[in-house]
């Protein structure tokens, strides 16, 4: 079974605007944070004025959220509306930083990009963006899946919806036009090695920690509970492009506005430092989670496996549960027995067990040389309508030994025979699974009865000996003691 597919930025998108997935909208921030602050750094030329563009997208796109959504297609990428987003974003501010004296510029070149690139990237890189901005959706979108964010030419076709011919094709003609672009401005490059100087400096590593902070900006923007709470909370978390304007404006007045903004940056540079440490253990926290889930996923894809071989076999699972059913009947007589053995340890009285089940057909006059003997041939006598024999092997209870000398077998035959084999027409088998002996010359017997319906019963049983001679001893009520009181 092959791995699960990733979802597509479209679904992310969608399960943020209905359902309020905050890690939805985190994996989107995750995927395309390196693409939109590349794109804004070459337009700002500052790192610092970058990281407020890129924030501004994301947060733009939390707040667009459904709209931008319903547009989509279930496949559609992100990076077309992120990119252009990224341009206008970066368009407005480049107007309100450009006022800026030569002297602040240069107390922000600490944070720009190192320099140190190709002669080619260097002629392409301030020209890059316009040129893109000259392409139609389609071609951009093409160039920015090829190129920007390095996907082959298949994924590039799958993601937007043609085959593997036609997205080349289609990349082809953007690289063409981008070309065109370009010399028109003085810049000459090959169409291969355009694609290469491109690949390889167009999409930098944005700071750390930037993407878990816009992804938290960027959810407390679009939420719709516009609390006193959240409005606070965006605030510490970035500072807008009006604020930073204002801070500007107020520097350039001051004297000295060069050494001041450099302390600036300095103490700034300081607290970076200090929210990286901060951020550290979350980050952490975060790949400890993206690796569970990938755990939960794996265990999930085996499951599933395992559940679809099962229902291509349903004999194999019909044998499986009858062989659970077994199982449980086993443990439950296992568990009895273990209940029993706990009764006999504690009051000390010895066990006896026969093993298998003796069928009503095979039921005989076994003598009564023992309990368990006597057992046996007391069923015997019952359903057999052996009156004599019952009468021969009753043990009566005290007070009604003394009347017993007249005691007729027939008439107690009469009373029982009957009744005896009404009650055990529902039986088919016997055996005795416990002998207990309070004294010697007492044994309490416990019979485990099978009914037709293969139910189980128990039956106790209290024999006497006498004269070498396991009697069933009778305790009578009713009828049945008028009756002998009466012979």
């Amino acid at each position: 079974m092959g791995e699960m597919q990733p979802s597509s930025n479209a679904q992310l998108l969608r399960d943020y605007a209905e359902h309020g997935a905050e890690t939805a909208f985190a994996e989107i921030v995750a995927r395309h944070t390196d693409l939109v602050y590349s794109a804004a750094l070459r337009q700002v030329y500052s790192s610092d004025l970058a990281r407020d563009v890129t924030q501004s997208v994301f947060t733009d796109l939390a707040r667009k959220a459904r709209t931008v959504s319903a547009n989509l297609s279930p496949t559609a990428s992100l990076v077309g509306w992120l990119y252009r987003g990224t341009r206008f974003a970066a368009r407005d501010l480049y107007r309100h930083e450009t006022r800026r004296t030569q002297r602040e510029r240069q107390a922000m070149e600490q944070f720009l990009s190192d320099p140190e690139t190709a002669p080619d990237w260097e002629q392409l890189r301030p020209v890059l963006d316009d040129a893109m901005s000259e392409l139609d959706d389609t071609d951009r979108d093409a160039v920015l899946l090829r190129y920007f964010k390095n996907h082959d030419l298949r994924t590039v076709g799958a993601t937007l919806g043609i085959s593997d011919d036609a997205a080349q094709k289609r990349v082809s003609r953007a690289v063409e036009r981008l070309r065109e672009f370009f010399a028109k401005r003085g810049v000459t490059v090959g169409a291969s090695g355009l694609g290469v100087v491109i690949s390889a400096n167009a999409v930098q590593a944005a700071p750390v920690g930037l993407a878990l902070t816009i992804s938290t900006a960027a959810v407390l923007t679009g939420t719709t509970l516009a609390t006193t709470a959240t409005i606070t909370a965006t605030k510490a978390i970035a500072m807008t492009a009006l604020q930073k304007t204002i801070l500007t404006a107020t520097i350039a007045v001051l004297a000295g506005a060069g050494i001041y903004e450099a302390r600036q940056a300095s103490q700034l540079r300081d607290k970076v430092h200090t929210l990286q440490q901060q951020q550290a253990p979350l980050l952490e926290q975060v790949q400890q989670l993206q690796n569970e889930r990938e755990d939960s996923a794996r265990q999930f894809a085996a499951l599933r496996e395992d559940n679809e071989r099962l229902n291509k076999n349903p004999n194999e699972l019909l044998k499986l549960r009858g062989e659970v059913g077994a199982l449980r009947r086993s443990n439950q007589e296992i568990a009895q027995r273990l209940l029993q053995n706990n009764s006999i340890s504690k009051t000390g009285s010895t066990l006896s067990q026969t093993g298998e089940f003796t069928p009503k057909t095979d039921w005989k006059d076994v003598g009564v040389g023992n309990p368990e003997t006597a057992a046996q041939t007391y069923f015997w006598a019952l359903t057999a309508g052996r009156g004599d024999k019952l009468g021969s092997m009753m043990a009566l209870p005290d007070e009604l030994a003394s009347q017993a000398a007249n005691f007729k077998t027939q008439d107690f035959s009469n009373v029982f025979t009957e009744k005896a084999k009404q009650a055990f027409s529902t039986y088919k088998a016997m055996r005795v699974v416990k002998t207990e002996y309070p004294t010697p010359d007492e044994a309490k017997v416990t019979v485990q009865m099978q009914t037709e319906s293969d139910e189980m019963e128990f039956m106790p049983l209290t024999f006497r000996r006498i004269n070498n001679q396991w009697n069933i001893r009778m305790d009578f009520f009713g009828p049945t003691a008028d009756l002998i009181q009466q012979k």
